[in-house]
């Protein structure tokens, strides 16, 4: 199951678009909210809005701890079912886990390295100068759920054990079966 430390280039930018555009459904489907339009805009200008739209909805929900943790728990589903969506439809293998994974980060200006199930580099992160460490706490539910969903491991578990927005040089997951 192991993978190549780098998965290559990013994607065209009419796919990033689409991708972002999938994700702000994903999120505004998890804290129920009505997501901005990203019509007319260019794949980078669709990004500022994701990050800033993410940022919003994770900051609201931060206020009121409680909420958090129902807010959490729904990103992760919506992310599981997103990964299941990308897993089930690109009909991707165990074995290729990782790489689908990687492309769909790269889509969004993340670059992650490792393996699934196993250990986790988010290396670069265009989200880490916005974010602060509770929006990537809250945000780690995304990434659970996400790779619970993509690589078939419903029940697997991603803690991380430090992140760019806390001053490391990157983030650090490790994923697998609890």
């Amino acid at each position: 199951m192991r993978s190549a430390n780098r998965a290559g280039a990013p994607p065209p930018a009419w796919m990033r678009k689409l991708e972002i555009a999938v994700l702000m459904r994903t999120f505004s489907r998890a804290f129920g909210v009505e997501a901005p339009s990203l019509r007319g805009l260019t794949a980078a200008e669709s990004l500022h809005v994701f990050r800033e739209f993410t940022a919003a909805c994770m900051e609201l929900a931060l206020e009121r701890p409680p909420l958090a943790t129902i807010f959490r728990h729904r990103l992760s589903e919506e992310a599981r079912r997103l990964g299941t969506l990308v897993r089930q439809s690109l009909r991707v293998t165990p074995s290729r886990a990782f790489s689908a994974a990687a492309f769909f980060y790269r889509g969004i200006d993340i670059e992650l390295e490792g393996t699934l199930p196993g250990e986790l580099r988010f290396v670069r992160c265009s989200f880490a100068q916005r974010y602060t460490p509770a929006d990537c706490w809250l945000m780690s539910a995304f990434d659970e759920g996400f790779m619970r969903g993509v690589s078939g491991m419903p029940d697997a578990e991603l803690s991380f054990s430090c992140r760019l927005t806390q001053g490391a040089p990157c983030c650090q997951a490790h994923f697998m079966m609890s």
